[in-house]
Parts: C-alpha cells; sequence; structure tokens
C-alpha cells in the first residue's frame, strides 16, 4: 500500500499513505476537509481502519470546526495598502499606549508571521504581524496593548489579564472577536 483512497461511512473518503519514516498511526485533517491517515512501514490497511474507525468523534468533530472556521473573516490582500504608513501608524500607537500606561518595550519589528498577531521576547522585543493593519482599529490596540503587557507579565496568568482587562475593558470579549480573523498566509 502506497496510497489508497477508500469511502469510509462515517467519516467520507479517507487517503491512506504508508511512509517509511512514520513510527506511529496518524490522522491529519486539512482545510479542504481532506482525511490523511499515515501508516508506519509495518502498519498494514486493516490496522489503519481499525485506528480511523476508533476515531470517529474526533475527526467528525474536527470537521465540524472547519465548517465554524469557513465563517471567519479573511484577511485583505496587502497589495493596495502603504505598508510603510501602516508600519508608522502601528508603532506609533505602540509608543502612544507604551508612554501613556507606563510600558517600556526594548524595540519593536514588523514581521509577515503565519501564525501570530504579534509577540514579546523575554527581552521586551515585540513583533508584530505585518496583517495587523488589515484588522479594525480596536482589534489592533488591543494586540498592541497584549504585547505591552507582556513586558510585565511574561504569561497568561491571571495578572496579565487582569492588567489587560483594565487597559482594554473587557479583554475576553475582544479575544474572542480576535478568533473571527484568520491569518492567511500567501
Amino acid at each position: 500500500m502506497q496510497t489508497t483512497a477508500i469511502e469510509i461511512p462515517p467519516v467520507g473518503c479517507v487517503h491512506f499513505f504508508q511512509s517509511p519514516r512514520a513510527k506511529h498511526l496518524r490522522i491529519t485533517i486539512k482545510q479542504d476537509k481532506t482525511i490523511r491517515v499515515t501508516v508506519p512501514r509495518r502498519g498494514n490497511l486493516h490496522q489503519a481502519k481499525k485506528f480511523l474507525l476508533s476515531k470517529t468523534s474526533w475527526i467528525q468533530k474536527h470537521l465540524r470546526k472547519i465548517d465554524q472556521n469557513a465563517n471567519l473573516h479573511e484577511i485583505p490582500d496587502l497589495k493596495n495598502i502603504d505598508l510603510e504608513k501602516a508600519r508608522a501608524y502601528l508603532f506609533n500607537r505602540l509608543n502612544y499606549f507604551s508612554e501613556k500606561y507606563n510600558f517600556s518595550y526594548n524595540r519593536a519589528v514588523f514581521r509577515r508571521q503565519k501564525t501570530k498577531w504579534g509577540s514579546c521576547s523575554g527581552r521586551n522585543n515585540i513583533n508584530l504581524n505585518i496583517n495587523l493593519v488589515t484588522l479594525p482599529e480596536q482589534l489592533q490596540d488591543y494586540v498592541l496593548l497584549h504585547e505591552l503587557v507582556h513586558t510585565k507579565h511574561k504569561n497568561h496568568g491571571k495578572g496579565f489579564w487582569a492588567e489587560l482587562d483594565r487597559l482594554v475593558g473587557d479583554a475576553g470579549k475582544l479575544r474572542k472577536e480576535m478568533r473571527k480573523y484568520r491569518l492567511i498566509v500567501r
């Protein structure tokens, strides 16, 4: 068995792929709902089907998540955005919040990150995703303040959330709103 596609009634079409490097059976579900089972070199199709059927509820849960994510806002293309102006605007906002709320950071950079809107290192270096410029201003401010709060609170503990709540109002609501936007790597 190199690659085999089989219709499995509870979940649909499943692609079984035998890998010489795999050590364990593994199920992967892609955004287009393609289900793939990686089978170790010494595994067989019967074991793989049995494993797949034992994970049916997990698969269906993830397929539902993909359907829910289809309703997310996609980030517009950056081609029509003046990135220098956008970067200057975000850095000015970052400096404004830093001074207003008495935070200090080492440096800030704009990056094209795949999974994060922003990050703050242990040395208080702030990385901002270039795609931030496509978010509504309220969510941009939420991300900027989130990273600035990390200069004082290095984790997402109670102190972190209490301080962020104090600055933005309802951080939980904004956090939930952020989940409606997804990063699309182009």
